[in-house]
């Protein structure tokens, strides 16, 4: 048994002693009839700085020792059959798909072992321990492990147990069911580092409402070429089940015959909740708003309150209902309520003693920077956005204000809110 990390700059040396470089990566063949893991055909060496030369993999050779030592003079390089994958370039630190566990994971470390008279990729590090033997600090670890009678853990999954993403020099088939079962954000993730072509390719085989899921958790601007690599029909039909808001901004990164094509293919409904929001400046509460909220008429009880909510399409549709806002026939913002204070009080409470009867809002056309300051000051998850008489227009979530103001070198991995 060898691991890659341990591998990678180990001398390589004839039979006879004679030095013939460094190790840079291993190449393994795909599997064939009856092989279950793929077998090293070619090590790629490295001479005195030089570029790398693939070395045929003999079979004779044992990578347990301090050195590598080929049993024949390497002739000719290796030459390549096709399907061929590098190691180190095309697959350590690489996303892939745990197909037991349905769940997205990089590779810290490769495990290699010998399988009849071949080396074959078994198993992938998918642990910290695969960090630490990268940077040296296994076995101090280990022992201090130990002195705690403690163990240090091994994270592994076995190779064929793993799906590859295809992208760059990695050709491997892409396990398009096995997707569907990942989170949007563990998709987004894998899809992020691909070319706008490949992902589109994926992203046309999810369901339309997983596939906006998913193109949510991404930046509009990648947002916008992942669906121009779509058919404008169906492009029309993911910008649909997306957030008014999050469909309002993709629409804006296209060019003005793609967004034209695109919005009119569009429902109806749709559109028109979409319309509205294109109306207003991007760098205004107006253009950070969405049009999914959750109201209910005031003069009820709290329990009427939550009947009318279970009847509401509308709330079934809300990007989130931890606010109830209270809205007259005009929709004039009355009050507020939290979903929470909603649920614990008494049935037979109006709904009025528990609500907060001015609640805190901001103007259409307020600022980014004063959308984000009303929600921290007053410790938000949603500012309500009002016209000039007071009619609830959206609401700004705390999480999509965040992503629009924050500059993108300083945004970091948070979890949604809603």
């Amino acid at each position: 048994m060898a691991y890659l990390s341990e591998l990678i700059g180990r001398q390589v040396r004839e039979a006879k002693g004679t030095k013939v470089g460094a190790l840079s990566d291993v190449l393994i063949a795909p599997t064939g009839a009856g092989e279950r893991y793929p077998r090293i055909v070619a090590l790629a060496v490295k001479r005195d700085g030089r570029s790398s030369t693939l070395l045929s993999w003999g079979g004779d050779e044992d990578l347990a020792g301090n050195k590598i030592v080929l049993q024949r003079p390497p002739t000719a390089p290796y030459q390549a059959r096709g399907g061929e994958v590098y190691l180190a370039r095309d697959v350590m630190d690489k996303q892939v798909i745990d197909t037991n566990g349905f769940r997205v994971v990089r590779v810290n470390d490769l495990e290699l072992a010998k399988v009849g008279n071949d080396y074959c990729l078994v198993n992938v590090d998918i642990g910290g321990r695969g960090l630490l033997r990268r940077l040296g600090w296994e076995d101090a670890f280990a022992r201090v492990a130990d002195a705690f009678r403690r163990k240090l853990p091994a994270r592994s999954v076995a190779w064929t147990d793993l799906e590859f993403i295809s992208r760059g020099d990695l050709q491997v088939r892409v396990a398009r069911d096995k997707l569907r079962d990942l989170h949007p954000a563990d998709i987004a993730e894998i899809i992020e580092d691909m070319s706008p072509r490949e992902a589109g390719q994926l992203i046309r085989d999810l369901p339309d409402e997983q596939a906006a899921d998913v193109l949510e958790e991404l930046e509009p601007a990648f947002q916008a070429e992942v669906l121009d690599e779509i058919p404008a029909e169906q492009a029309a039909d993911i910008v649909e089940e997306m957030e008014p808001d999050e469909a309002a901004d993709v629409l804006q990164e296209f060019d003005e015959e793609r967004r034209a094509e695109v919005f009119n293919l569009m429902e109806p409904e749709e559109r028109a909740e979409v319309a509205e929001l294109l109306t207003y400046p991007e760098d205004t509460a107006g253009g950070l708003m969405t049009t999914k909220y959750v109201s209910v008429s005031p003069g009820v009880t709290v329990a009427e309150a939550l009947q009318e909510l279970r009847r509401s399409a509308e709330a079934r549709e809300a990007e989130t209902i931890y606010y109830v806002y209270i809205l007259d026939t005009e929709e004039h913002l009355l009050g507020v309520v939290s979903l929470s204070d909603l649920v614990l009080a008494s049935p037979d409470a109006p709904l009025d003693t528990i609500a907060h009867p001015k609640p805190i809002r901001v103007a259409v056309d307020a600022s980014r920077e004063d959308v984000l300051e009303a929600i921290a000051r007053y410790n938000l998850l949603a500012v309500p956005v009002a016209d000039s008489e007071n009619r609830l227009q959206g609401i700004v979530t705390a999480d999509d204000a965040l992503d629009m103001i924050l500059p993108e070198d300083l945004k970091i991995q948070l979890p949604r809110l809603f």
